[in-house]
């Protein structure tokens, strides 16, 4: 499927790769997810599940379709998880997080449960689930910092961190690397 699409691919075979797909995603109802789900419904996504708790995002962002289903729950709630996931996403957009790096230093233990915890729970529950692809969002600013050599590669990391938002991110782009090699 997207194994097929490189940076130079068309929008049209962008669309075409997910053209029919159930797609779940992560933190849907924020300004990224609203609008992904909008592009994945306009390229023909059969159906798009969006899982939020509505800390960070809001209903209103969400577009109205009959291929679209709202889950309100958080990814550390493992039934909530499982509900989103049994609706067997092809592809899983992992974009919750608990936002903001101030927001992180004000309430590090929060950030560990959400970005941490929920990023683990959803590997593992996506790997139960059999979900074909996870992509997930991590953040140029969290896991490179502003000695970073550029252009930015992903082979680069620092350990430079400053914020506890910035910790768990990178921790998040661990556990994907520790999944695929567990998978």
């Amino acid at each position: 499927m997207t194994d097929l699409l490189t940076p130079q691919s068309t929008d049209a075979a962008i669309a075409a790769a997910y053209r029919g797909k159930t797609i779940l995603i992560t933190g849907g109802a924020g300004c990224i997810g609203s609008n992904l789900c909008r592009a994945l419904l306009d390229a023909g996504a059969a159906q798009v599940v969006l899982l939020d708790d509505l800390s960070a995002g809001s209903r209103w962002n969400l577009p109205s379709s009959d291929r679209l289903t709202f889950i309100q729950g958080s990814v550390t709630d493992a039934e909530v998880l499982a509900r989103a996931l049994a609706r067997q996403p092809d592809v899983l957009f992992h974009l919750a997080a608990f936002f903001a790096n101030q927001n992180s230093v004000e309430h590090p233990e929060e950030d560990l449960h959400v970005n941490g915890l929920g990023t683990l729970r959803v590997l593992q529950q996506a790997h139960r689930s059999s979900v074909g692809r996870v992509v997930y969002a991590s953040s140029g600013c969290a896991v490179y910092d502003a000695e970073a050599p550029l252009p930015l590669r992903e082979e680069f990391v620092t350990l430079r961190l400053a914020t506890p938002y910035q910790i768990t991110k990178l921790l998040g782009e661990l556990y994907c690397n520790y999944s695929l090699r567990a998978a």
